[in-house]
């Protein structure tokens, strides 16, 4: 290939000056925030928090102002196959959760159980996520068969 065949797509040098500076006013807010919350060693929560917020915050300035100067969106991305894995995924692992809250909740009003409701969501959310998990590696180890 020729170096005419490829083209340079950078932003403007104000928008990287732009991503840079909503990078370092998001991580001053969470280091005084972190700071602030503990008040007894105030500069080492915030330095602690400035150093786990610097890098999201960058990234965070360079996607908003950056990258739609230099990213090229696949106009077909909607269709990729892993994504309609995904999609398969998540429908049936909603059916699936959706049968076990039915389930649960006749097995609890029959019985007259009582229990918490943080323990029971926070068991549904990982049945959720073992349950799509574990149907988007099924789909796709058929699809790749």
């Amino acid at each position: 290939m020729s170096k005419a065949s490829f083209t340079s797509r950078r932003a403007p040098a104000h928008h990287y000056v732009l991503a840079i500076i909503l990078g370092v006013i998001l991580t001053v807010v969470v280091s005084v925030l972190v700071g602030a919350s503990n008040p007894d060693d105030f500069w080492l929560a915030a330095a602690i928090g400035a150093l786990c917020a610097a890098y999201p915050a960058m990234s965070l300035g360079g996607k908003v102002f950056v990258s739609n100067h230099t990213i090229t969106r696949d106009p077909h991305g909607e269709q990729s196959v892993e994504l309609q894995w995904m999609r398969q995924a998540g429908a049936g692992a909603f059916l699936d959760v959706l049968v076990a809250i039915v389930v649960a909740s006749l097995v609890l009003a029959i019985g007259r159980f009582a229990v918490d409701a943080l323990p029971v969501l926070f068991g549904l959310i990982a049945l959720s996520m073992v349950d799509a998990g574990l149907r988007y590696v099924a789909i796709r180890h058929r699809a790749l068969k």
